[in-house]
């Protein structure tokens, strides 16, 4: 998708802005994290998401950002438990380009004055294409900030809130669909990724480390605002449950791409590997092993529906009561 004549125009290319998406699977640490880059001076909106439910501390989500999300999911017809994989010709239905350029010029209006902005939304990455077209339009350059959360503490965590969604291999195959797809976009641009125990083990390295990455330079303000985050925020924000790359590989329940993709991309976040040519071709190894599972997905997912639609819609006490009226009048 390519932006058009109509579409918002944020900045000349010598005053392009700059946004910070974050991305990663639900319950990895994605609201931490950017609460943390709002030290770095990165402006997240004045229309936060109120915290609450399964976020007490905050999702420090932009209204609008979340407002074209939903509409994007509506148009889709996805929602956070399905699996299928999506194919590329979504992306290019009129729908879904309309919401693209509808959205970049909401987003042109509310971030205009803001020279470095970022969002984050729990599917912006099994969505990428729609948010990078979005962000073409705008004229606007994209850095990306990944949150990673080893996948058995991502399954607990998910249990204490869906326990279908928190079994291991259905919450495997959620992060596989979550990251793996479109991962490979974000390839050539600047990325840190972060791992959310490393995160809260030591904040202000983790935030040095994103600064490094996104070249974001640290004055005496972000400095400042960096030792509050560590002091204040992520003492709030301890994790229950915290496994190694080794826990992963032994268990021999998790699905193995989990463990494959887990693995590589802890191995970034550790400084122990780089973005380069050899990680991005064992990349497009998995996804290809993903891409393979399609069948399988689309199969859950209406096994799924199926399941739900016996749990949620039974027949109604008057609809059984006006059956058996019928059944009784017809003898």
């Amino acid at each position: 998708m390519t932006p058009d004549a109509g579409s918002a125009h944020a900045s000349t290319d010598a005053e392009r802005a700059t946004a910070v998406v974050v991305l990663g699977a639900g319950r990895s640490g994605t609201s931490a994290l950017t609460r943390g880059l709002t030290a770095l001076g990165v402006d997240l909106g004045n229309k936060q998401r109120a915290a609450g439910g399964k976020n007490p501390t905050g999702f420090f989500e932009d209204r609008d950002v979340l407002a074209i999300a939903q509409r994007l999911k509506k148009t889709l017809g996805i929602r956070g438990h399905n699996l299928a994989l999506l194919g590329d010709d979504v992306w290019r239905e009129p729908a879904v380009e309309s919401l693209a350029a509808n959205g970049a010029q909401t987003l042109a209006r509310r971030f205009a004055n803001s020279e470095l902005w970022g969002f984050k939304y729990g599917r912006t990455l099994r969505t990428l294409p729609f948010w990078q077209d979005l962000l073409d339009r705008m004229q606007v350059e994209a850095r990306y900030v990944v949150a990673l959360r080893n996948p058995l503490s991502v399954a607990r965590s998910r249990a204490r809130l869906n326990p279908m969604r928190g079994h291991q291999a259905w919450s495997d195959l959620e992060w596989l669909v979550n990251v793996v797809p479109y991962f490979d976009r974000i390839a050539g641009a600047p990325v840190s990724v972060v791992d959310f125990d490393r995160l809260i083990a030591d904040p202000e390295a983790q935030l040095r480390r994103v600064a490094r990455d996104l070249s974001l330079p640290i004055g005496a303000a972000e400095a400042s605002a960096i030792d509050d985050y560590a002091e204040a925020f992520v003492q709030a924000d301890r994790p229950r449950s915290r496994y190694t790359r080794d826990d992963l590989a032994a268990d021999p329940g998790v699905n193995r791409w989990v463990t494959e993709g887990y693995a590589m991309l802890d191995a970034v976040a550790g400084d122990e590997r780089a973005l380069d040519a050899a990680f991005w071709r064992d990349w497009s190894a998995l996804n290809a092993a993903v891409h393979d599972l399609a069948p399988v997905l689309t199969e859950l997912d209406a096994v799924n529906r199926q399941r739900l639609r016996a749990r949620w819609n039974p027949v109604s006490p008057v609809a059984s009561a006006r059956q058996a009226f019928r059944d009784w009048r017809s003898r």
